[in-house]
């Protein structure tokens, strides 16, 4: 077993006894080197002793060269047990006498460790008062030393081993203080490292390293619980932030619905299996109709609550493999998997358009808008994801070309429209910077007296590459890119300087009537922006008719109200153009402050003949003459209906009766007719 494998305890008993078994050896190894060299020295001056008095008795002896006297004397000497021979020279230096008489001859050797640790040798000079007559050398033996030594060392290894029992006898009894709290804290350190459970603490009253290890271990414990709790804690708003951020990357915010981003991996594994298991699948992409104008008008957190009703709405009835989505803005997609026909498709779209059509109850009020579809099939239209979503966009538009509430397919033929669209709209960008659009102007034409009293201003485009374009197809384009803000300022601009020109030329003043789109007036700062492009012509705004249809103030809003009161305190007059085809209200007329009524071209074409447009004619010019309105009758195109406008007493006619939307140089011609026409009338006046 390895030192590093045995327990503490263990460890601590076996390194006190090695260390004080190598104490004890030390100590014994000092003690006897210092009691041998002792004893060692003892016998050197007992053998100086012994051969002082040797010498003493042996001068007659040298004197009288007596050499038998001088052996009986070193007999004597056999009762020493150290001594191992002793020489007697004479003054020469040559032997006189031995002890013992048999031994060689061994004088004075070299000291050195070894003959140190061998044995002793002295000498001491023989003299007769003061003159030497030899020389005593004793050599000593340290056998008795050594005897003394061994038993000493002897005594002392039991007294080592008695020692080293006890000793570890005692700590063994004593390590438990020691080792217990350190055997403590690792029992506590392994059961916190296995349930991690870092509650737990180890109590020590100890003043000690010990204590203060334990109070430091206590201390870790607690400093490691803390960062775990705040770990949790930030680990749990991990956890919901990563929620938080699968559900924004997922999910629509608004609706609650899969976003486009999980609309496209869904739709990736609809096509996939529609392909694979040649099983048919179509996108359906469904716009809200007048969305903008609720958004707009009620404000966003209601469009917002509209988004949430809608998608409830339609998600009520779907099948579970259905997947409805929000793409985008007022936008949404239905992927219908596993479809049986094409006939479930078309019936499912119109389960939808009916179910758009029912009000929405927000903020205690019914708010109604409708939707546009479009559908795609996969695999008969495309296998593409891009491709088939674009194939419904397309279909979507042309299903709200048609109006609301309806349903398209798409077809190969659309893609042409879309074209066109895309180069109108790009051509459209770049048209005003190019000086392509200008103005036509239609007269007014009084029904009495036959006089021009004022303009329509009508914008058209004439484009390089795709010749002259109907406002019909581009300026709904415009409404629709946001560009009609921009082109509205600049008819308004260009309409009231012609006018302003022309009355300076012909010192006549005639009205100049400019159609206001919703996206303009929906700007909060419209009326500013109105008197500001009036003012920069210095045109009198009593000559500017502001021409608006029905839908723009059908929302009731106070906002709308508020703008038009403006325009009419600043003098601009009011007209309500297309009137009768769009929700006609009385409320409206009553609330709003509008000058004229222009009647449609609609109810105008079959005049006398169509006894409904009749009818309502009648009732249109009956309701604004009592309510104090001029009437404007457009589309006048014979004389059977000028007639009839004039019977009725309708003021105004605009039609190809008198003129077609013509050039600022052409219309001229009515201005100076209007000229000369006032100046025979006042020379005939003078004349009279």
């Amino acid at each position: 077993m390895l030192l590093q494998d045995l327990k503490i305890g263990n460890k601590l008993l076996l390194i006190n006894l090695i260390a004080a078994s190598l104490s004890m050896m030390m100590l014994v190894v000092c003690i006897a080197i210092i009691a041998f060299h002792s004893n060692r020295t003892n016998l050197i001056h007992d053998l100086n002793a012994e051969a002082h008095i040797l010498s003493e008795n042996l001068t007659a002896s040298l004197a009288f060269n007596d050499t038998k006297s001088a052996q009986t004397l070193l007999e004597a000497l056999r009762w020493s047990p150290h001594i191992k021979q002793v020489v007697i020279l004479d003054n020469q230096g040559i032997l006189f006498s031995k002890y013992p008489s048999n031994s060689t001859l061994a004088l004075n050797e070299a000291d050195t460790l070894s003959n140190y640790l061998s044995g002793v040798s002295i000498q001491q000079p023989i003299k007769i008062g003061k003159q030497e007559v030899g020389r005593i050398q004793m050599n000593a033996t340290l056998d008795h030393v050594y005897s003394q030594l061994q038993k000493f060392l002897l005594l002392t290894m039991f007294s080592m081993l008695l020692a080293g029992i006890l000793g570890a006898f005692m700590i063994r009894r004593l390590q438990k203080y020691l080792t217990k709290p350190i055997i403590g804290l690792t029992k506590s350190m392994r059961l916190v490292s296995s349930t991690d459970n870092y509650a737990l603490r180890f109590n020590l009253e100890s003043k000690d390293e010990l204590g203060e290890l334990a109070t430091g271990f206590n201390t870790m414990l607690s400093t490691i619980q803390s960062h775990e709790a705040e770990l949790d804690s930030e680990l749990a708003l991990r956890m919901q932030a990563e929620n938080r951020l699968q559900q924004l990357a997922y999910y629509d915010e608004v609706t609650k619905l899969p976003n486009r981003h999980h609309f496209n991996e869904r739709m990736a594994k609809v096509v996939a299996s529609s392909v694979e298991n040649k099983v048919l699948c179509c996108i359906m992409v469904i716009d809200l109709d007048d969305f903008k104008i609720v958004n707009d008008t009620l404000g966003h957190h209601v469009g917002d609550d509209l988004l949430f009703a809608v998608g409830e709405r339609l998600s009520h009835d779907l099948r579970l493999e259905d997947i409805l989505c929000r793409i985008g803005g007022d936008e949404f997609a239905l992927i219908l998997d596993n479809l049986p026909s094409i006939k479930h498709a078309q019936h499912v779209a119109q389960k939808i358009i009916r179910l758009m059509a029912l009000p929405f109850i927000l903020e205690d009020r019914e708010v109604f808008i409708g939707a546009s579809i479009g559908i795609s099939f996969c695999p008969n239209d495309a296998t593409s994801i891009p491709v088939l979503l674009r194939n419904a966009d397309t279909a979507m538009y042309n299903a709200k070309k048609l109006g609301k509430n309806y349903c398209q397919m798409y077809l190969p033929e659309m893609e042409a429209k879309n074209i066109r669209r895309f180069a109108l709209e790009s051509a459209l960008h770049r048209a005003l910077d190019n000086k392509e659009l200008f103005l036509h102007y239609q007269p007014q034409i009084d029904i009495n007296t036959n006089q021009v009293t004022g303009f329509e201003a009508l914008l058209r485009w004439n484009n390089p590459e795709l010749g002259l374009i109907s406002p019909v197809d581009f300026i709904p384009l415009a409404e629709d890119i946001g560009l009609i803000i921009p082109i509205g300022e600049f008819v308004l601009y260009q309409a009231c300087l012609q006018s302003q020109q022309w009355r300076e030329r012909y010192q006549i003043d005639t009205a100049m009537s400019v159609n206001l789109s919703g996206r303009q007036l929906i700007q909060t700062n419209i009326v500013e922006r109105i008197i500001s492009i009036v003012n920069s012509t210095r045109l009198p705004s009593h000559l500017v008719t502001i021409e608006l249809t029905e839908s723009i103030l059908m929302d009731h809003s106070k906002e709308t109200l508020s703008k038009l009161e403006k325009l009419s305190a600043s003098g601009f007059t009011i007209s309500i153009d297309d009137f009768g085809t769009g929700y006609s209200s009385m409320s409206y007329l009553k609330r709003y402050p509008i000058d004229i009524l222009k009647i449609d071209r609609s109810f105008v074409s079959d005049l006398p003949d169509d006894a409904n447009d009749v009818a309502i004619t009648q009732a249109i010019i009956a309701l604004g003459k009592n309510l104090g309105m001029k009437l404007v009758a457009e589309g006048v195109e014979t004389e059977a209906q000028l007639a009839f406008l004039k019977m009725h007493h309708c003021d105004t006619a605009q039609g190809y009766l008198h003129s077609r939307p013509i050039p600022a140089n052409e219309a001229e011609h009515y201005l100076i007719a209007l000229s000369e026409a006032k100046h025979d009338a006042a020379i005939e006046k003078n004349l009279i």
